[in-house]
């Protein structure tokens, strides 16, 4: 019975202990499942936190771009404020511009057609021929009666050129102002090239009878001095170049018949060659009068010489007398009084002679007189 009581409570005990193990290892069990269960939450809470960092570095990294995409977005809109700005005022510029162009284009557009029906007039033409070459004459340095004269008059009844300009030494250059228009200013304005070609051709025979008219009015045969030539100014240089591309022998003809055709560059050329020519001759005029200066004053200086010469001749022989009396004056009368106050003949002065006077008076430049004239 006791064995039996022993027995059981030796397997109560076990079953108890079992028991007891078990619940402890149940227990182990939960609570290292609880351990790695919390491990995993912090591995995970580790990841996150490592997931909000690295947000957070976006974050920041997103928020500086930001900043900057901020800062050139001002920039840009300054920018094109400014852009903005300056497009209204270059517009307000250019609409002005364009008021300013049609205002122009209209006085040029009315200039023109006053300048076509001044034109259209000789007169006129004549008129603007001169003044063009009165552009000239400014330009090229000569001076009006000292070097040219305009609307020369020759004999009573005889043709006058329109300027006359005087050559340095005598001789005249005869200058002649033609304005040739019509026809060219015709054809300017022709679309159909037939038309125009016409009118360029006569516009070529216009000049040509311009250089005959020229030829028959006879300058030359009115002056000895004159140049055997008369220039036939064109105040236009396309109405020479033009008129040459359709009458290649135009300016041998001119030559033949002792014309020179000049436009406003050759005319400059040649009346700053004339210029160039006046100023030769007047270095050339000032030395020669420069030299009879220099003969005139040699000639004074000689005179001059004569005088000093004459007078240290004379001088030198008032010295020379001088110095004779006083010799005399000192041997026989100084002397004399001496040898009479040794004898005690009482004198109230001295009658001693203090050096030589001729020498205090013996100027300086006696020497080189008395050189010059040996």
């Amino acid at each position: 019975m006791d064995v039996v009581a022993l027995i059981i409570g030796v397997a109560l005990g076990l079953a108890i202990g079992f028991a007891y193990a078990m619940r402890v290892k149940s227990r182990g069990a939960a609570a290292e499942a609880a351990l790695l269960q919390s491990q995993g939450r912090i591995d995970q809470l580790e990841k996150h936190n490592a997931d909000l960092t690295g947000q957070n570095q976006q974050q920041s990294e997103l928020k500086q771009l930001f900043e900057t995409t901020t800062q050139q977005l001002q920039t840009l809109s300054v920018a094109a404020s400014d852009a903005d700005r300056r497009r209204a005022e270059a517009e307000q510029r250019i609409q002005t511009l364009i008021e300013e162009s049609k205002t122009t284009n209209a006085n040029l557009s009315t200039g023109v057609q006053q300048l076509v029906a001044a034109m259209a007039k000789g007169q006129s033409r004549g008129r603007w021929g001169e003044m063009q070459l009165e552009q000239l004459l400014r330009h090229s340095g000569l001076e009006e009666g000292a070097n040219y004269s305009r609307q020369d008059v020759r004999d009573e009844g005889a043709l006058r050129p329109d300027l006359v300009v005087f050559m340095p030494g005598g001789g005249e250059v005869l200058i002649d102002s033609k304005f040739p228009w019509d026809a060219y200013f015709e054809a300017m304005g022709k679309e159909d090239a037939a038309e125009k070609l016409s009118l360029l051709q006569k516009h070529a025979k216009d000049l040509g009878a311009r250089v005959n008219e020229l030829s028959k009015k006879q300058y030359t045969s009115t002056s000895n001095v004159t140049p055997d030539f008369v220039v036939l100014f064109l105040p236009l240089e396309p109405l020479l170049s033009t008129a040459l591309d359709h009458d290649g022998l135009l300016l041998e003809t001119a030559f033949g018949k002792k014309i020179i055709i000049a436009t406003p560059t050759t005319m400059l050329g040649l009346l700053r060659t004339i210029s160039f020519a006046w100023s030769r001759h007047d270095l050339a005029v000032n030395a020669e009068k420069i030299r009879d200066l220099g003969a005139e004053m040699l000639n004074r200086l000689g005179k001059m010489v004569e005088y000093f010469n004459a007078h240290g001749k004379n001088l030198r022989r008032a010295i020379d007398s001088y110095n004779d009396m006083l010799s005399s004056f000192d041997s026989r009368v100084v002397k004399q009084a001496e040898r009479m106050q040794q004898l005690g003949v009482p004198a109230s002065k001295s009658l001693a002679l203090e050096g030589e006077l001729a020498n205090d008076v013996h100027h300086p430049r006696t020497a080189a007189l008395e050189a010059g004239d040996a």
